[in-house]
């Protein structure tokens, strides 16, 4: 990556999309809609990296960010079938909100996206006992996941429609099939897809059915490019091309050669705004969280992990691994505690309930094992409580970040930003962020509880020196680069793709009419 920022490139990307328009589109929007007291609609600016690229984005080009209506308040703005301006008073981009109708949508999310798709990414099916994929996964596959799909694919159609050199974006495992639709209905718009989540390789990828597997591969290389995190999972779906739809492949150049198009292969590691997360850390409320974790824990060396209650996050086998630690270092109790913040998630999903159930019960034997009457080893939180888990990134003397795989896991790039006592991470080796931040972190084997209390151990007792340098080392690498470099350097590509086929096209054309002569 170029050491200069992206706010000293954004006239650069100005130029670049000049008389071009954005349409990005996500399951989830970039705000939440809701009523005040006195029944207005009102809303909130979402989080995440996506949000804050697309804002940079937005200033440079007209933008339309596409997305689903969650709530009956969403789907009743859908239903209007206008767009929303937003923010209301400066707007940056316009918000055009897709209605689904609730059992298309529990299929589409509920059966297909999360838990089939989701799993089959993150290697997370016991193969000796599920999926079992039976009428209900096709039914879900073609009344839920298509047609949400295709729906998604209709308002980006349409949206291109009014508007110059239309770019559409489509965001993650969500829209899979969502290109294929949209070719179908126009042929003006670029296609670009992003996958945010790992990309497995083909036989675990053969756990999908022919047709469904079939359906999904050709939805992807109807873009002109797809993007991974990683070159390892771009290197994945390259694989699945070739194993699984016999496509050509150019390994050199990274391309997937299908129905007489060439489609480009891309990786694009995503990172954070650093600059909101640091300005947030600085809050009145986190603040306080902070000094309420100091003062609960005085004297304590804090192992700290933030994450979502999902399987993938390995949240089990990472208190596996600080149960053996107290078991081969007792020494340690009444010294280290381990703080976990945690979010529910999918909580309507029966695999993400059991796993919520289980995570409370290991905590409990962990706890009633090793406590003394003034010492808890394990306190945990699972509740979505934002400003806590920020709170918490500040005063960790141990960050835990050991997802089974991961696309690339922001909370190791978030800790290292925020942290005060220069801590030091515990990193998974199949979290994408692997591949920047190896020379900074200590890396585990996800499975191997035995090296992970290593892991842990060498982090608490690891020289001051030592955890300043490397501390330093993580802040610097995650400062170089931000989410808006992230989109930056994918219309970047697109702009030079763009430019590659006009000019052979236009080779064609010369070379045509040289052969009528």
């Amino acid at each position: 990556m170029p050491k200069n920022s992206v706010k000293h490139r954004m006239p650069n990307l100005k130029r670049l999309l000049k008389d071009r328009s954005i349409i990005l589109v996500s399951n989830r929007g970039p705000v939440e809609f809701c009523r005040n007291e006195s029944g207005a609609v009102e809303t909130r600016r979402g989080g995440g990296g996506l949000v804050t690229a697309m804002t940079a984005i937005s200033e440079a080009t007209q933008a339309t960010w596409i997305s689903a209506a969650m709530t009956d308040i969403e789907c009743d703005l859908a239903r209007d079938n206008n767009s929303i301006a937003f923010p209301s008073d400066n707007p940056l981009y316009d918000i055009n909100l897709v209605d689904i109708p609730r059992d298309v949508y529990n299929d589409y999310y509920n059966v297909i996206s999360n838990p089939l798709l989701w799993f089959i990414h993150h290697y997370l099916w016991d193969l000796s006992n599920h999926p079992s994929i039976g009428s209900n996964v096709y039914d879900a596959w073609h009344n839920g996941y298509l047609v949400a799909n295709k729906l998604f694919a209709e308002a980006a159609a349409k949206a291109s429609a009014g508007v110059s050199n239309p770019i559409i974006m489509l965001q993650d495992y969500h829209l899979f099939v969502a290109a294929q639709y949209i070719r179908e209905l126009t042929d003006r718009p670029f296609l670009f897809h992003f996958t945010h989540i790992p990309w497995p390789e083909p036989n675990y990828m053969s756990v999908l059915p022919f047709e469904m597997r079939r359906q999904l591969l050709q939805g992807m290389l109807a873009n002109d490019i797809v993007g991974f995190q990683s070159r390892h999972y771009a290197g994945n779906f390259l694989l699945c091309c070739e194993a699984l739809l016999g496509c050509t492949i150019n390994w050199r150049k990274r391309t997937v050669r299908w129905q007489n198009r060439e489609v480009q292969v891309r990786t694009y590691p995503i990172s954070i705004d650093h600059q909101g997360l640091s300005a947030m850390s600085e809050r009145d409320d986190v603040k306080l969280y902070e000094q309420q974790i100091n003062n609960d824990n005085s004297g304590m060396r804090l192992i700290v992990r933030t994450d979502r209650s999902d399987p993938s996050k390995n949240i089990i086998r990472g208190f596996y691994g600080y149960d053996t630690l107290l078991r081969k270092h007792p020494e340690l109790k009444g010294k280290v505690t381990f703080l976990a913040f945690l979010y529910p998630t999918r909580e309507s999903i029966r695999e993400y309930q059991e796993y919520k159930v289980a995570i409370e019960e290991t905590v409990r034997g962990i706890n009633e094992r090793h406590k003394t009457d003034s010492w808890q080893p394990i306190r945990l939180r699972i509740q979505d409580n934002y400003p806590e888990s920020v709170a918490a990134l500040t005063c960790y003397d141990v960050l835990l970040v050991n997802p089974i795989f991961d696309g690339m896991n922001l909370v190791a790039k978030e800790g290292p930003v925020v942290n005060k006592r220069n801590g030091v991470l515990v990193l998974s080796e199949n979290a994408g962020a692997v591949s920047e931040l190896s020379g900074a972190g200590l890396i585990v084997n996800p499975f191997d509880v035995e090296e992970t209390a290593n892991a842990l151990y060498e982090a608490l007792m690891m020289s001051e020196a030592e955890r300043h340098n490397r501390a330093s080392h993580l802040k610097e690498i995650v400062l170089k680069n931000n989410s808006v470099k992230w989109l930056y350097y994918q219309i970047k590509d697109i702009i030079a793709l763009e430019k590659k086929r006009v000019v052979t096209l236009a080779q064609d054309i010369e070379l045509s009419t040289d052969s009528l002569v």
